[in-house]
């Protein structure tokens, strides 16, 4: 390591040149060090990459001369993007050989980066990798850039980012991040390996936010520069935080042009007359992966085998869409019967798979058949192969089209059951008599062989198992599988909810209106279950509908325990929706019902959102007397994990009552006990209440006891939203950002307070989360007071005081009602 990058290095991170010992000098751990580049996941290039001068010229450009340090290449799925990226890091940047790529030498020279211009160190990231996270990103991108003298071990998130983006302001990196959209709400979802172009979006870009707090401010303070080194970020959707940022340039990457079209095909053993090509690729709009398909189809025609005549009788479509899906359906009904099931059988997979995979669905009945197989779906652009990895993976496109193809789908789900229950082996698949409602369920003596769980994919095989069998049609194993081993996993512990959504949808045969062929009481449980994870996603609409169906169910049946967990999940839910009237009758029906039965653990939850009720109410007495009766019913029970969100919404009665201390107190002990069952739900609305707290503790002190609270705050506010943000809890996600609001406001920084009430009243709003909406409404009130904003801020007052009167006296949300009363006073009086 250069002596002034030690120096540099040390003065960075007050120390001593002596201090810092680099490791070896080819390697730390599995990361090598510079002037090695360090490809994190190399990308499985296809063969005769073509063309694309104009863009590499423009990223070489960018790279030796331009001033914004971030780029960002932005385009639909299969333009390209990663190819590009890859193909100029290796071919441009480095100087490399890529197999099957030819440049005449004028057009290398425009593309070629200088030896001299070569950055001292590269590092390529791909996000569509599953264990690819941020976290793992920094790690081992300090780790990289400082040559491995930066143990990064030690370091919080927020120190090793700015140690980060330190180095990189002061030498010269080249960065790629691969797939960034993966890191975005729209694509962040355990389905999104199945995802196409196709994405919810909302007035307000929320689903281009980065789901991790801190990642969205690693780009921001990228694009704030000045910079040495630079980023390139390939991705569908630009991310929201980059947004009219002077330091990004952004770059839609187009289809190819007419010369590279011609090019490529010809590298595919494609001929004919240019005049021919261009017709028949022109309405295709040269889109690279429907050409892909397009020269796979034409170069294996049984008849002509690589005369672009063959595809003149084609019906082409307008629209790109349309013109992919008739592409595939060309590749895909050319392709022999046992290639068709070959592909459909793979796509049924949720990810990629090695050749040993492969083999439990394959129809053909050799290895060496199966292996050509591969091969030939590979060259017609339909199977990605990663050579380096030994995988096997499809375009999401792809993988749509050809699952919808899949003829005889619960049979081949029945033999992927038989194949995943091999690593399956031992699970408990037999049902209780009485099923548990999910808000009340907790891991039990079945699910201890998965006690250590902390991520999906270490439950990955068994999530497989539940899915095919689901999809096989066999239900009640299904279920087995799921109540016994996932479902307090995937709600209470790793908070996975649309991943309980997309296995309970597959109970049902159309929608959720047409019941399960289950038992009466598993039917019930199913509409509970998949209520929750429905409202956690933040439709309680959605989730009040399925409560009232199951409801009606354990009506029917005289379940009277069900019924009572049922009623005080359906008051959760009508209190959101500030519906307080009708939530108090809900928890009263439970109280009785479960005073009849002796049931003490859900009569301890019915009193603790008893407690939420009554604290909106301004009856702070009767709050506080409810979660004593709820701490001392859990006790006897011996629920201690369940005492955690005793104390978390004991702090938050303490903050409407005013009494911060007590709710930072309060808050602290939720926290502790939340790491007891290590339920991400605890932990997330733990770190809120602390974060919450402590702005308000702030708003309170002033000096350096405000700032250090301010400090605070933000450390638990950031894990909170993050965490939040990686499962998609939207029901606690405008809770985190009205107090990162709050916490913006108290720190001097109006607009960004502005700002993120704004993206909070949008979630609200879409939710109708009537009872927040109100908290939300008054503090935009008040910030558009303190730009004396007198019309805004009477508008905002003015429909806050509509939402928090929600049932009107005494059923009404009585501090944020009070509030805007005397916003409205304060207003009128300065008119």
């Amino acid at each position: 390591m250069p002596r002034e990058y030690l120096e540099a290095l040390a003065g960075l991170l007050g120390c001593s040149t002596d201090d810092l010992v680099p490791r070896s000098a080819t390697r730390f751990g599995d990361v090598p060090l510079p002037p090695q580049p360090y490809f994190a996941q190399p990308y499985p290039l296809q063969e005769n990459f073509t063309g694309r001068i104009h863009e590499r010229r423009m990223l070489t450009e960018w790279l030796t001369e331009d001033k914004q340090p971030v780029l960002a290449l932005v385009a639909l799925g299969g333009m390209g993007k990663s190819s590009l990226a890859w193909a100029w890091l290796q071919h441009n940047v480095l100087g490399l050989p890529l197999p099957g790529m030819s440049d005449p030498s004028v057009e290398v020279s425009v593309c070629q980066v200088p030896e001299t211009a070569r950055p001292q160190g590269v590092l390529w990231w791909s996000f569509y990798e599953i264990e690819a996270s941020f976290a793992t990103f920094l790690h081992r991108a300090l780790t990289y850039v400082s040559s491995g003298a930066v143990d990064p071990r030690s370091m919080s998130t927020y120190e090793k980012i700015q140690t980060l983006i330190t180095l990189l302001q002061r030498h010269y990196f080249l960065l790629i991040l691969d797939g960034f959209e993966r890191e975005l709400r729209a694509y962040a979802s355990t389905a999104s390996v199945y995802q196409g172009n196709t994405v919810r979006e909302d007035i307000h870009g929320n689903f281009r936010v980065c789901i991790d707090p801190h990642e969205g401010n690693f780009l921001r303070w990228l694009a704030a520069g000045p910079l040495l080194s630079k980023v390139l970020v390939t991705t569908r959707l630009l991310p929201r935080e980059l947004d009219g940022l002077a330091g990004c340039r952004r770059e839609a990457l187009s289809t190819l042009n007419p010369e590279d079209v011609l090019a490529f095909l010809h590298a595919q053993g494609v001929h004919g007359t240019r005049a021919e090509i261009h017709a028949i690729c022109g309405p295709y709009g040269d889109h690279p992966l429907a050409l892909r398909l397009l020269a796979g189809l034409v170069a294996h025609d049984p008849a002509r085998p690589g005369d672009i005549a063959v595809a003149t009788n084609y019906s082409l479509l307008p629209e790109m869409v349309q013109r992919e899906h008739h592409i595939l359906t060309q590749a895909y009904d050319a392709l022999r019967p046992s290639l068709q099931q070959l592909l459909s059988h793979l796509a049924t997979f949720r990810s990629v798979v090695d050749f040993e995979t492969a083999k439990a669905v394959s129809p053909f009945g050799a290895e060496g058949d199966l292996k050509a197989a591969l091969r030939e779906l590979a060259e017609r652009g339909l199977l990605f192969f990663d050579r380096e990895r030994q995988r096997y993976d499809l375009h999401p496109v792809v993988r749509q089209y050809a699952y919808a193809r899949l003829p005889q789908r619960e049979a081949v789900h029945a033999r992927l059951v038989e194949y995943f229950q091999v690593s399956g082996k031992g699970l408990f698949e037999v049902l209780p008599d009485a099923p548990r409602k999910i808000r009340a369920l907790f891991v039990g003596p079945a699910s201890d062989s998965l006690s250590q769980v902390e991520s999906l994919e270490d439950i990955a095989p068994v999530i497989e198992l539940c899915h095919h069998m689901i999809h096989a049609k066999q239900f009640k194993r299904a279920l087995g599988i799921y109540y016994n081993h996932l479902a307090s996993l995937l709600y209470h512990r790793l908070g996975a909810y649309q991943t309980v959504i997309e296995l309970l949808q597959g109970f049902f045969e159309d929608d959720e209106t047409s019941l399960p062929q289950l038992e009466s009481s598993w039917q019930s449980w199913l509409l509970d279950a998949l209520a929750h994870a429905y409202s956690a996603s933040g439709y309680p609409q959605r989730a009040v509908q399925l409560l009232e169906a199951s409801i009606q169910i354990d009506q029917e049946r005289g379940d009277k325990e069900s019924l009572a967990t049922a009623l005080w999940n359906l008051a959760v839910q009508q209190q959101v929706l500030g519906r307080l009237s009708a939530s108090e009758q809900s928890l009263q029906e439970s109280i009785k019902l479960c005073r009849d039965i002796h049931d003490a653990f859900n009569e301890a939850k019915a009193y603790q959102y008893f407690a939420l009720l009554r604290a909106y109410q301004g009856m702070f007495e009767g709050a506080f007397r409810h979660l004593d009766t709820s701490l001392s019913l859990f006790k006897a029970v011996d629920a201690r994990a369940s005492e955690g969100a005793v104390w978390a919404y004991r702090s938050l009665c303490d903050i409407l009552a005013g009494e911060i201390p007590a709710a930072l107190e309060a808050a602290l002990h939720a926290r502790e006990l939340a790491d007891i069952g290590h339920y991400e739900r605890d932990v997330i609305r733990a770190e809120w209440l602390l974060g919450l707290a402590s702005v308000r503790m702030a708003y309170q002190e002033d000096g350096q006891r405000s700032a250090a609270f301010l400090q605070e705050a933000e450390l638990h506010l950031r894990e909170a939203l993050h965490r939040c943000r990686r499962i998609d809890m939207v029901d606690y996600e405008a809770d985190l950002l009205l107090a990162w609001a709050r916490l913006h406001h108290a720190g001097g920084e109006k607009q960004r307070a502005k700002e993120y009430a704004a993206e909070a009243l949008a979630i609200a709003n879409r939710s109708a989360f009537r009872v927040l909406r109100a908290d939300i409404c008054n503090l935009l009130a008040r910030l558009e007071r303190e730009d004396s904003n007198w019309r805004g801020m009477m508008s905002l007052a003015e429909a806050a005081l509509r939402d928090a009167t929600c049932d009107g006296h005494p059923y009404s949300y009585v501090s944020a009602l009070e509030e805007a009363k005397q916003l409205l006073h304060e207003v009128k009086q300065l008119q």
